[in-house]
């Protein structure tokens, strides 16, 4: 699954391959790496939320319920049109419906609380206005705009939907035909009419739709975006913890939508996930999530996080310190930054994902994706090597990680973790956003066994080195006149 993102605030393409598992996006600041990993967050936690609102029978029982009247067949048979309509043209219309009602309905919503307006997104540099396709193997989907809000424009399919069809028509028959063809002949409808076909084909078609949802689903179990300048904002979001101390006796109440005001969607989500952690109890000790957890403790933190379930707030205790324990507004703002990552490995990351029974014996095992902006951010560069380590250390323990960073550290460490074949480079994605007069746009680095080509810090090492010369230069040159006097 790609999602490729144009004219969009300063970014004029933006392309990401889900399928990878470590993310490194680099460029100069203000160009767009924030705004692209905040749209791709945006839109997987819409799809993830449309998921859980989905009801694949949802037509079945509207037909199957009482007082049910003649719209919803008079509708579809409208759009259908003919006798012997267009199997795939029905689909996109019927899919197209549901993808409105459940996906883009979510989304717009994020993005009105992120943004505001599709008014203050458009192309700085060109004027035009978003677009978002979203590429799986076998469809696309092109979102648009129409004013002040988003709209679905075009999807392309490149599957069998007739073998779809027949499929499901197969399955349906058996379980409920006898059933839909009583409440037909209720309804006053024949089954010879134009009633099973389009009532057939509406379970299809949702059947699609939950094709769509489960292609996004069986590869992202779960999201978590970690906002730059975390050591900033904990402090002044952490007042609201007492609050939600006491929310969280009522659990049914928090399972509903709980939004920030004022506050962009993923900044909003990333302190309410932390104010909600429920803490893994069953840590085992073998398991790799735990262990990289442990080890940014040992290595980064030289000391422990703990999350406290009374006031919903992480408290960070040093070695060897003879007990103290600190709230995270005590503490350098190194700690704050690394420990919001230590507490959502050890107790939201290691949980695994509730599969169905299906899914489980398919195989599918989505992964959690965690988005971090600047991970080097009040880090001493030895630091930043050893995050850079965990990360990749992540990615082989199935955990996908977006990362956005200004640092050559982070850069040149994973580069030396490919050359000494700690992590594939079929897992690696690396992008750097250049400026061009139409905005920043996001072109692949070249990638080998050696490592990932330096298009982004190169230049300016070398312009330092040539500086460095050019003072020694000028300063013998000097020395040398003096002597000569």
């Amino acid at each position: 699954m790609k999602i490729q993102i144009d004219n969009f605030g300063p970014i004029r393409r933006f392309e990401c391959d889900l399928d990878k598992d470590l993310h490194l996006i680099l460029g100069t600041n203000n160009i767009g790496k924030s705004y692209a990993i905040t749209v791709v967050y945006l839109l997987l936690k819409s799809f993830m939320e449309a998921g859980e609102e989905f009801d694949p029978f949802e037509d079945m029982k509207y037909v199957m319920g009482a007082g049910m009247d003649n719209e919803l067949f008079d509708h579809m048979v409208e759009q259908m049109g003919e006798e012997n309509p267009d199997i795939k043209k029905a689909a996109v219309d019927r899919t197209f419906a549901l993808l409105k009602k459940g996906f883009l309905k979510q989304f717009q919503r994020h993005f009105d609380g992120t943004y505001g307006s599709i008014d203050a997104v458009g192309n700085r540099f060109s004027g035009e206005e978003p677009i978002i396709r979203l590429l799986f193997h076998e469809f696309d989907i092109d979102i648009g705009t129409d004013r002040n809000a988003f709209k679905l424009t075009q999807m392309n399919i490149r599957m069998d939907l007739e073998s779809i069809y027949k499929g499901i028509v197969g399955k349906f028959e058996q379980i409920s035909g006898d059933l839909l063809a009583a409440r037909f002949a209720k309804l006053g409808h024949g089954m010879e009419e134009h009633g099973e076909f389009t009532m057939k084909y509406s379970i299809a078609a949702r059947m699609f739709y939950g094709h769509i949802l489960s292609e996004v689903l069986k590869r992202i179990h779960a999201i978590l975006y970690l906002p730059a300048s975390r050591s900033g904002l904990y402090p002044t979001l952490s007042t609201f913890g007492q609050i939600f101390a006491e929310l969280a006796k009522s659990r049914s109440f928090l399972k509903g939508g709980i939004e920030l005001p004022g506050i962009a969607v993923p900044v909003s989500d990333y302190f309410l996930e932390l104010s909600q952690i429920d803490p893994n109890k069953k840590r085992e000790q073998d398991d790799p999530i735990q262990r990289i957890a442990k080890d940014i403790e040992n290595d980064i933190l030289n000391g422990k996080v703990e999350f406290d379930t009374k006031t919903r707030k992480l408290f960070y205790t040093p070695d060897d310190a003879g007990g103290l324990r600190l709230d995270m507004d005590a503490t350098s703002s190194m700690v704050s930054e690394v420990s919001p990552i230590v507490s959502f490995l050890r107790h939201v990351v290691s949980k695994p994902a509730r599969l169905s029974k299906e899914a489980q014996e398919a195989g599918i095992t989505p992964k959690h994706l965690l988005f971090i902006e600047e991970p080097e951010a009040h880090l001493h560069p030895e630091n930043q090597v050893r995050l850079m380590a965990a990360f990749a250390a992540l990615a082989n323990a199935g955990v996908k990680v977006m990362i956005t960073t200004h640092s050559d550290f982070l850069f040149n460490k994973l580069n030396n973790l490919i050359l000494e074949k700690s992590i594939d480079t079929a897992a690696v994605s690396a992008m750097l956003f250049k400026q061009t007069d139409e905005g920043g746009e996001a072109v692949p680095l070249a990638m080998d066994d050696l490592g990932i080509e330096d298009e982004n810090f190169i230049d300016a090492t070398e312009r330092l080195y040539d500086e460095k010369v050019d003072l020694i230069d000028r300063m013998n040159r000097d020395g040398d006149d003096g002597d000569a006097e």
